[in-house]
């Protein structure tokens, strides 16, 4: 290691000591990176730790060497090679001075973090990741990762879980193996709450039809090609708005002529919010009933519920949104244009408000739960 190399290290040490600190071992988040859920929730987290000094740990780097970035809000981010023994080392020696480590998903445990003396790892379950590594077909690294979850509801100090079902499923799947503390902790970002734009009651259809928007990611789990085939026999009933980080990917699956009255693009969080979500009637949320969506807390549904927008669904089993009382349109319905009065969509989405207050009660009592944790 070089002398400024060593000097960075040796710094972020110094204040790690200096300061209340957490290491967080997720890839850092900015403006692009939150239109994806997963980034949300790294958000939303960090939030938390407001009064710490943060140190990011990522295996996210375009060199050899480690290196040690300096970010607004008293944070580091420290990018590594978990191939090299040397930067390994280096690691996790921040991890014994800080105590506690934050993982932000199985993805990102390393079953030797609870071989680190004096070290409290904790765990934020998104998801179930064995299940959604089958769900691509890779069934080496489910296995990888099933171990690792294994060890982990075994081993770690906590596991914050985005939903009921998902404690629930890890419970069942696990028996008495199971020996972690838990919280349950929705993902909730605070720009929901910023970007409040007025609202109407009844939002104005365009041209005597109705708005239907997607935003999100095109992951196969997200059933776009489902989502595709539905606009195009529905195009004459709707105005149709979809959002992705990245629209060449939606473009190389759509199969039918483009539209006029189908808008596809990307969109920061902000803009989305005011001048998307603002104005329309309703949003595709399409899951299969499977596990991996079944446990799961798409932060677009949270977000659907602000902004008075009715989810089109081929199920409803989407964490823990039918448990709280959410109303819906079957995707079988929207296809066969057998859509609510404008009466019973304002009523719809008044009960869906309830359900995101609901849905942030929870939130709330985790993050005190979270809270009164970290300060035992």
């Amino acid at each position: 290691m070089n002398k400024l190399l060593l000097n960075q290290f040796l710094d972020v040490k110094r204040r790690i000591k200096k300061n209340k600190s957490i290491v967080i071992v997720a890839p850092y988040f900015n403006e692009e990176r939150l239109k994806d859920g997963y980034y949300k929730r790294v958000k939303a987290v960090d939030e938390l730790f407001k009064d710490y000094y943060k140190i990011y740990v990522t295996y996210e780097t375009d060199g050899t060497a480690i290196k040690f970035e300096e970010h607004e809000n008293n944070t580091t981010v420290v990018r590594y090679l978990p191939g090299s023994r040397k930067q390994k080392i280096l690691v996790s020696l921040l991890m014994m001075a800080a105590k506690r480590i934050y993982c932000h998903s199985v993805w990102q445990v390393k079953t030797k973090f609870f071989k680190i003396p004096g070290v409290k790892v904790y765990v934020d379950v998104h998801g179930v990741v064995p299940e959604e590594e089958t769900l691509y077909g890779r069934y080496e690294a489910a296995q990888m990762y099933g171990d690792i979850e294994e060890a982990t509801v075994q081993k770690a100090e906590c596991l914050i879980c985005v939903t009921n079902k998902i404690r629930e499923h890890l419970m069942e799947k696990y028996g008495k193996k199971f020996k972690a503390k838990t919280i349950v902790m929705p993902i909730f970002d605070s720009s929901l709450a910023q970007y409040d734009t007025e609202v109407p009651k009844e939002k104005e259809f365009i041209k005597g039809k109705p708005v239907v928007i997607y935003a999100g990611g095109i992951m196969k789990w997200q059933k776009i090609e489902l989502m595709q085939e539905s606009i195009n026999k529905t195009i004459d009933n709707a105005n149709f708005m979809v959002y992705c980080p990245n629209p060449k990917e939606f473009w190389e699956t759509w199969n039918y002529p483009k539209y006029k009255n189908l808008t596809v693009g990307s969109k920061a969080y902000k803009d989305l919010c005011t001048d998307v979500y603002a104005k329309a009637h309703y949003g595709y949320v399409l899951r299969d009933d499977i596990t991996v969506n079944n446990v799961a807390c798409p932060t677009k549904i949270a977000d659907y519920f602000k902004y008075r927008i009715v989810p089109i669904v081929n199920s409803p089993k989407i964490g823990d949104f039918l448990d709280l009382g959410m109303k819906y349109v079957t995707l079988e319905d929207f296809n066969n244009n057998e859509l609510p009065s404008k009466k019973e969509l304002e009523e719809i989405a008044d009960n869906n408000e309830n359900v995101l207050k609901k849905y942030i009660d929870i939130h709330e009592k985790g993050k005190d739960e979270f809270r009164k944790m970290f300060k035992e």
